[in-house]
């Protein structure tokens, strides 16, 4: 496959594949560690490189790449983490969002963590938009494993957002995650572990509840305004008086 491969010392599978990729860690000849993602639909790689990324060490056309291998644990698995380290993450988020990027797949899986530095990978989809659509969709996916972004987070990234306009920003990419075909492919996967099926299931039971969730607390708010007001507001419309009729 790449010529790198073919004097390699080792090559092992990861622990915790992927949804989307077959993952194997490589030593290399020379010692250097490596990645050997593998994706389990040929698709295109990026165009562009991205400032920060792992480096990417060799592709194909098929979208098998060999990437700089990345010391520490994934976010989902170091929770919880220090103030320290939220602040890292962050920091890594505004590198990219100062430039004009969006990594475009925030999954706690694509965030490698150690002591004192945070490092975005799998930049299979990257590209231009909303920060305010990737910062929602990060705490969608914290939510997912039952955590929230603290204030360390946005000390980190430099700027915290209306909390209301970015709980815009989540409910409609809560709306399209749950109306898009990730969740028939993933049934159809047939290569994918049962406690991987499960995970992806129990994500979509939790966004649900999740939306279900937001409208409920609008649909409480307005019952609040109308006992203080002791009157419904369909009733205030039926008694109001025409403005313009004197």
């Amino acid at each position: 496959m790449f010529r790198l491969l073919e004097t390699a010392l080792r090559v092992e599978p990861l622990p915790g594949e992927g949804l989307t990729n077959v993952l194997h860690l490589v030593t290399l000849a020379d010692g250097r560690k490596a990645v050997l993602r593998q994706p389990k639909v040929a698709r295109d790689l990026p165009k562009f490189v991205v400032p920060g990324a792992p480096e990417v060490l060799a592709h194909n056309g098929r979208g098998d790449v060999l990437v700089e291998y990345v010391e520490g644990r994934t976010l989902a698995d170091a929770l919880p983490v220090s103030e320290e380290v939220w602040r890292s993450i962050g920091l890594a988020f505004r590198k990219i969002h100062r430039v004009g990027l969006l990594h475009n797949d925030v999954n706690l899986h694509n965030i490698i963590v150690g002591e004192d530095k945070a490092t975005l990978i799998d930049w299979d989809n990257p590209g231009q938009g909303n920060p305010l659509d990737e910062l929602a969709a990060f705490e969608e996916h914290l939510y997912l494993h039952g955590t929230v972004l603290p204030q360390a987070f946005w000390i980190g990234y430099g700027t915290r957002p209306d909390p209301a306009l970015l709980r815009v920003h989540r409910i409609a990419g809560c709306i399209g995650w749950l109306a898009s075909e990730d969740w028939q492919e993933w049934e159809d996967d047939r290569t994918l572990t049962p406690e991987n099926l499960a995970r992806v299931r129990n994500w979509r039971r939790l966004l649900a509840r999740w939306l279900a969730g937001q409208f409920r607390d609008d649909f409480l708010a307005a019952e609040v305004a109308v006992l203080q007001h002791r009157q419904r507001p369909e009733d205030r419309h039926e008694h109001r008086r025409p403005q313009h009729s004197e």
